[in-house]
């Protein structure tokens, strides 16, 4: 799977209401811990349309590892809008990018392609999640210029400049797929 890392700076967010709550996924009955994870006014992980949001419900529900993720971005000072585009740059399938930080938040975009299939799609945003966790834990990274040292540190040059990806995030996206299989 190519995804990568695309550093960039943006200076707005996608106009999206963060309180407004999901739609109630279809399909199986999730715990209350599952359901604030998707619904909470607070939560860190948010999709910015209906499709998405069945996807990070779908991901929640039938892999533990990515409900792991979104628990874990949860209790961190970052939030995560998912959103889907028609075009990113050659060769990306997805992408992470900083957006400056607001208050006590930091702010990340996680964008992926928008003709992906449903597995494709929940193991990507995984992969990109991981990229997300990688931030959260790098309290210091406030900023577009910190990003980009800290994937110097712990990834690898990909697609083109400022497009870095690692080991982790790899891993997290085949352990996604492998346990949407099941």
């Amino acid at each position: 799977m190519l995804s990568t890392l695309s550093v960039g700076l943006v200076s707005m967010l996608a106009l999206v209401d963060p309180l407004a709550a999901p739609a109630a996924p279809s399909g199986p009955t999730l715990s209350p811990a599952h359901y604030l994870l998707l619904n909470a006014p607070d939560r860190r992980v948010r999709a910015t349309d209906a499709r998405l949001r069945s996807l990070v419900a779908e991901g929640l529900h039938r892999s533990r590892t990515f409900a792991g993720l979104l628990t874990a971005l949860n209790h961190s000072d970052v939030i995560v809008y998912i959103e889907s585009v028609m075009v990113l740059p050659k060769g990306m399938m997805g992408r992470l990018i900083m957006t400056p930080p607001a208050g006590e938040y930091r702010y990340l975009r996680v964008q992926i392609r928008a003709e992906l299939s449903r597995r494709e799609a929940i193991s990507l945003i995984g992969h990109e999640l991981q990229h997300a966790m990688e931030i959260a834990g790098a309290t210091e990274v406030r900023d577009t210029s910190a990003m980009i040292q800290l994937y110097q540190r712990i990834g690898h040059l990909s697609t083109g400049e400022h497009a870095y990806d690692t080991e982790a995030a790899q891993d997290m996206g085949r352990t996604v797929r492998r346990e949407l299989k099941g």
